[in-house]
């Protein structure tokens, strides 16, 4: 390698080292800014005499635009009945943006969007003495976006601002000479090999670019076989009023199999037994008190009964049976206000393969 890129390589290399380092709560410092992040619940007798405790989270880059969550460990109480309401309620809870978790989440991951200069802000809240038993361990990776060479801003479809060339560029470009930029002022431009360098110092490595979700996915499998469970399943109880959306990796000549171990979701006309589909899940028509508990899996059939093609599931229909969904891969679950005994979640085993001919024939 040439003496001046071996040097700005030995110099910038603690730079963009990605950190992974462990973060204590209520920090006053201000926010952590490294790619990976280890949130550690306290000990148990610090842990008892707090109410809450707070971590801040800044983008350690100007392209980042993802942060995957993953909770390694995640068990805060279960959800309680509001006796006024009537409405089952995370009195102990994980505040992260717009999700608001408890009971038992241990294995869950999500991905929330992050803008540069934006602070991602994961508050837990310790209301009583079962929430001060609580024990987490969270770990966050801050994932980039790549630039749009002609603006100079990620791609990610947010308003991200200007990637941000860590601090000690500028102080470099006193001492190199500039002779390998190409000609033009400034470290890093031209088409010379240290312009060549910095890019790929500054662009986002190829395990950032196949860990991105794709947008309106709130978790995202990325293995073609695997299993997916709803949020406090392990503790027997979904969340009300929770919306979001699973997404799996696959191409446009794959299929994917669902098969439903476990699946109790309310439904409107709760006295009638059988499957439930569609309206029997999401009326059409906003009313107080609307049943709208369901998964949605567009464009799917049962293998069971290949004739029956619906997008709305609620009920117990789909337990013990298995469904084959074309591209795009996303399932979307959502809760209402209300609760009921028979909101137990759902379990699920799938496989990206191959697509094959659908049994049924759509053609008009």
């Amino acid at each position: 390698m040439d003496f001046h890129l071996l040097m700005i390589a030995l110099v910038l290399a603690p730079v963009f080292t990605a950190v992974h380092c462990q973060v204590a709560c209520n920090a006053r410092s201000g926010p952590v800014r490294q790619k990976r992040i280890v949130l550690s619940s306290p000990g148990t007798g610090a842990l008892a005499e707090l109410d809450t405790c707070q971590y801040r989270v800044a983008p350690w880059s100007g392209q980042v635009c993802q942060v995957r969550v993953d909770f390694e460990r995640l068990e805060l109480p279960q959800p309680q009945l509001n006796a006024n309401s009537g409405v089952l309620e995370c009195v102990d809870f994980l505040q992260i943006q717009r999700f608001r978790l408890c009971g038992r989440n241990s294995g869950q991951h999500l991905y929330l969007p992050i803008r540069q200069g934006q602070e991602l802000k994961l508050l837990f809240r310790l209301a009583t003495s079962l929430g001060r038993q609580s024990t987490w361990q969270v770990t966050l990776t801050q994932l980039e976006c790549p630039r749009d060479p002609a603006r100079g801003l990620s791609t990610s479809q947010l308003e991200v601002q200007t990637p941000t060339v860590r601090p000690i560029m500028p102080f470099l470009g006193n001492f190199l000479p500039r002779t390998i930029f190409g000609g033009q002022s400034g470290i890093g431009s031209g088409a010379g090999p240290a312009a060549q360098l910095i890019h790929s110092l500054t662009s986002p490595s190829i395990a950032d670019l196949e860990m991105l979700a794709p947008l309106g996915c709130d978790q995202y499998y990325r293995t073609t076989t695997g299993g997916i469970v709803s949020f406090n399943f392990a503790g027997g109880v979904y969340m009300p009023n929770m919306k979001y959306s699973i997404c799996v990796k696959g191409a446009p000549d794959n299929e994917i199999s669902y098969k439903i171990s476990h699946f109790e979701l309310s439904k409107a006309n709760s006295e009638q037994p059988g499957p439930a589909y569609d309206t029997d899940c999401r009326s059409t028509v906003l009313t107080p008190l609307r049943v709208s508990d369901y998964v949605s899996i567009a464009d799917a059939y049962m293998v069971g009964r290949p004739e029956l093609q619906a997008t709305y599931y609620c009920g117990n229909g789909l337990a013990d049976q298995e469904l084959v969904a074309r591209p795009p891969f996303v399932l979307r679950f959502a809760s209402d206000s209300q609760s009921s005994g028979s909101e137990t979640g759902f379990q699920l085993t799938y496989t990206v393969r191959r697509s094959q001919d659908s049994p049924v024939s759509t053609d008009l």
